[in-house]
């Protein structure tokens, strides 16, 4: 099994050291260790690394956030912060864990194991999720513009999808794509008229 990849940032120089001494010896390959100070500058995604290691006395919310966003991976915050505050406002930034015990090396593959498998359950979550709205979207779109068809040519209703299908097939897109494109031609010729 390969070595879990570990990005790891601190708020303290001499504890990232150490902490990363502490991830070698238990087999993890560490592949950056960086200080706050140095975050805004570094590039994480050059080094694919697995996961981010956050170890921070008090986590600042905009600095979890920027890790989140920026760099789009699990993200393990370890601290000694207990206030529920801090706790939510980490969750909210889009945490994978929140862990207060500090690190223990010899819990980690398990803490970041699990951390791992919440963010991919997390990111088909948000994919489905997408995908859902997109498809509803869609739905919305056909139905629109199956009824301009059965107004503007008479059409039944089956015939107005048949149609929409046929042209999506032969424009190699969607009949989502092909409702979009009727309707965005509509409100251009009902624009255009307006104008005059």
């Amino acid at each position: 099994m390969p070595k879990l990849k570990i990005a790891l940032i601190d708020d303290d120089q001499a504890r990232a050291e150490y902490i990363k001494t502490c991830l070698i010896q238990h087999d993890f390959d560490v592949v950056a260790s960086l200080t706050l100070d140095h975050l805004n500058v570094f590039k994480l995604e050059h080094l694919q690394a697995d996961v981010i290691l956050l170890d921070m006395d008090h986590p600042h919310r905009d600095v979890i956030e920027s890790c989140v966003s920026n760099f789009d991976l699990p993200t393990v915050l370890f601290t000694k912060n207990t206030d529920r505050d801090m706790i939510k406002q980490a969750i909210d930034a889009g945490i994978t864990a929140y862990i207060v015990d500090g690190i223990d090396p010899s819990r980690l593959h398990t803490i970041l194991d699990i951390s791992i498998q919440q963010y991919k359950k997390h990111k088909k979550l948000e994919g489905d999720l997408k995908d859902a709205k997109t498809k509803l979207a869609d739905r919305k779109d056909v139905e629109k513009a199956k009824v301009l068809l059965m107004q503007l040519h008479g059409l039944t209703e089956d015939k107005a999808f048949q149609l929409l299908r046929k042209n999506a097939m032969s424009h190699r897109m969607t009949i989502g794509e092909m409702s979009r494109r009727l309707l965005d031609a509509q409100q251009l010729l009902n624009n255009q008229l307006k104008d005059e």
